[in-house]
């Protein structure tokens, strides 16, 4: 089998090579060059009506434009997936594309829905959407299926799966103890740009110095508090692992959530916003109290308190970061989503 889905999100999309390839053994494929833009398949960011000047063009050459290391094979080019070693993207032209035979096309953005099921339906394929964020407003009358990674307000009356997007739980495993002891950290991109989260993240820096606290990402390098952007997936697991204790504040944008369930998954105590995730696939993960502690249900001085004794009970923190281990592996079925998802293709193919 084909496949065909448009990039956007390199852990996304190592969850769908685990899926179609790895456990499927089918092929998937991603588009490549300007041409998918221009004949208006791929449509995401075009028109941006709050900003003038913008150019249409500019967030597809991100993801469009080959390079000049990619390597030409005689139906389609690869290139090596610098954030997961190992995996090797296969990239189509438009007319490769057409040429393949695919037997799926999937839209994982909502403004590329009716390029895509256009494409499929030139094709003859099945198109189906996959969701991952809250509040997109997808096609659903496009659609012969869905993978939702995300809750939804409603459901559609043609097959879906709603399913946890798969991360390697080889590297994203539980070690015990922590090699950095005195280490609080967070992984949530461009936290400073939060002000009210940003600013919480450095009151608890300077109401608990005897811990370092870091940030993680592209972002606010200069803040004090940044400490690295690695490239890949493994690196981000092997610092979850090290450190002593998870921070995430994150109030937008997630409806799956990679960096959380992580974070559940090597078993580390969480000081979170966990509230926000009362109506979203991680809510179940949290056990207040147990492997996690809510800054929006929580004072301020008791979160200071959890992370004392956090940092110097060494008892009280294994038991929490079994907790959140067990927690992750009590909820998460990765093997079992798949299965439900191979027989959901059964019905649609």
């Amino acid at each position: 089998m084909k496949v065909l889905c448009d990039f956007h999100h390199s852990d996304l999309w190592e969850s769908l090579e685990m899926l179609f390839t790895d456990r499927f053994g089918w092929d998937l494929f991603r588009p490549i060059g300007m041409e998918w833009f221009d004949e208006e398949i791929w449509n995401f960011e075009r028109n941006r009506t709050w900003e003038p000047e913008w150019k249409g063009d500019e967030v597809a050459k991100q993801y469009l434009t080959p390079y000049s290391t990619d390597r030409q094979l005689a139906d389609w080019s690869e290139r090596d997936d610098d954030t997961h070693p190992g995996r090797v993207y296969k990239m189509v032209t438009l007319a490769q594309a057409r040429a393949l035979g695919l037997d799926v096309v999937i839209a994982t953005l909502a403004d590329n829905e009716a390029g895509l099921c256009g494409l499929a339906r030139d094709v003859g394929a099945k198109f189906g959407i996959q969701t991952g964020n809250e509040g997109s407003n997808n096609r659903y009358d496009l659609a012969d299926f869905a993978l939702f990674s995300t809750g939804r307000e409603f459901y559609p009356p043609f097959p879906y799966v709603t399913y946890r997007q798969e991360f390697s739980l080889a590297d994203f495993r539980y070690e015990y103890p922590p090699t950095e002891p005195d280490t609080i950290a967070t992984w949530v991109q461009c936290l400073p740009s939060g002000d009210e989260d940003w600013e919480r993240f450095k009151e608890l820096a300077v109401a608990v110095p005897e811990m370092h606290f870091y940030h993680h990402g592209h972002c606010n390098q200069d803040s004090g508090y940044w400490r690295s952007n690695v490239k890949t997936t493994r690196e981000v697991a092997a610092q979850m692992r090290a450190a002593r204790i998870g921070i995430h504040f994150k109030r937008w944008s997630d409806g799956y959530g990679h960096v959380i369930h992580n974070l559940f998954a090597v078993g580390k105590p969480i000081i979170a916003t966990a509230y926000y995730y009362r109506d979203k696939l991680a809510a179940s993960l949290f056990l207040d109290g147990v492997n996690s502690w809510d800054v929006q249900t929580h004072s301020k001085d008791e979160i200071v308190a959890v992370i004392r004794r956090l940092h110097t009970d060494d008892d009280f923190h294994q038991r929490a970061s079994e907790a959140s281990r067990d927690r992750f592996y009590e909820i998460v079925n990765f093997d079992a989503e798949a299965d439900a998802i191979r027989e959901m293709f059964t019905r649609v193919l």
